[in-house]
């Protein structure tokens, strides 16, 4: 089989391509400059130096592929307008585009994430049958990425995704994360225990590539995450103990958070540089859970978790380690 990845360079577009490598993949990457180009080289990869506004370049690199994994977007933007340009737009072009090649198409996988639907609800995992209730710009934009997705359904074998909160090695959230938790600090937002589904990387990978490969999968959605929720406290001492430290927890009242998100956005429009922490991160930190249900893709995929959340703590702490990031 013939597979075009695009967002291949970044965190779990890059597992995915090494994972479709190790299972004897011919793989095609689209790739936007000639240094991401290199990196997927490296991994095996033929590459088509192109963007998804390079629609020839895309129609071109279509041909002979029978299966797509969609991931490339944006998760970080200086202004709210970029994230619909990079993530609503560029997915609905690409999608006019794939619609030339139908007759050839096997699957079309789209790689969106839970905050497009949103944070629980009353206390309960979002599923498949959750409204859309998005609380950033990011979530609104990729909600607006699936709508794109699914009015090709009629046309394109399409299925999407939604992982929950992912880490693993290369992650640079959770490396920020356990670096603080290293320094003896485990930072609790708000004064009530949130919870969260949290999956390894790999994990998420092997769910990608079962969403991809099951005949029934089309035409369908599923959540990928965690087979049980975590409460941010229980992640913070998985860390501290895997890390072997005594780490102080500190609660953050959410005022705080907000003035954070908003100090580091002004910031960041000031510079023109993209920050980690500003106010769309700020709106999802406070939510009082991001909880998703994988009962579906379960029961329709059998896709199930190989990673404990303390395995995969002490493989991704290994892998900073062992690759110069601590």
């Amino acid at each position: 089989m013939k597979t075009l990845v695009t967002g291949g360079t970044g965190f779990i577009g890059s597992h995915l391509v090494e994972r479709l490598r190790q299972q004897g993949h011919d793989v095609l990457c689209i790739a936007k400059d000639v240094m991401h180009a290199k990196l997927l080289a490296l991994r095996g990869c033929d590459v088509t130096l192109a963007d998804l506004n390079d629609a020839p370049g895309l129609d071109a690199a279509l041909e002979g592929i029978d299966t797509v994994y969609h991931l490339a977007g944006v998760t970080r933007c200086r202004k709210p307008e970029d994230y619909y340009e990079g993530n609503t737009r560029a997915t609905r072009r690409f999608m006019d585009i794939c619609r030339g090649h139908s007759s050839s198409l096997r699957r079309v996988i789209y790689v969106s994430s839970q905050t497009a639907v949103g944070p629980s609800l009353d206390g309960r995992p979002v599923s498949e049958e959750t409204p859309y209730h998005p609380v950033s710009h990011y979530g609104k934009s990729k909600m607006l990425a699936e709508m794109e997705v699914l009015r090709a359904a009629n046309e394109l074998p399409i299925t999407i995704v939604r992982p929950s909160a992912v880490y693993g090695p290369r992650e640079r959230d959770m490396y920020d994360y356990i670096k603080t938790v290293r320094r003896g600090l485990t930072l609790l937002i708000g004064f009530h225990d949130k919870l969260m589904s949290l999956v390894h990387v790999d994990d998420l990978v092997s769910g990608i590539l079962l969403a991809g490969e099951t005949a029934r999968a089309a035409g369908e959605k599923y959540f990928l995450g965690s087979e049980r929720p975590y409460s941010i406290r229980e992640i913070g001492g998985t860390i501290a103990s895997v890390l072997h430290r005594h780490a102080l927890s500190v609660r953050l009242p959410h005022c705080l958070v907000y003035s954070v998100g908003a100090v580091a956005t002004a910031v960041g429009k000031a510079s023109g540089a993209e920050v980690f922490f500003n106010m769309e991160k700020a709106r999802e930190a406070v939510q009082p859970a991001w909880t998703c249900s994988v009962a579906k893709a379960a029961g329709e995929l059998g896709y199930r978790e190989r990673f404990t959340l303390e395995d995969g703590m002490r493989q991704t702490y290994r892998w900073y380690v062992e690759n110069g990031w601590l």
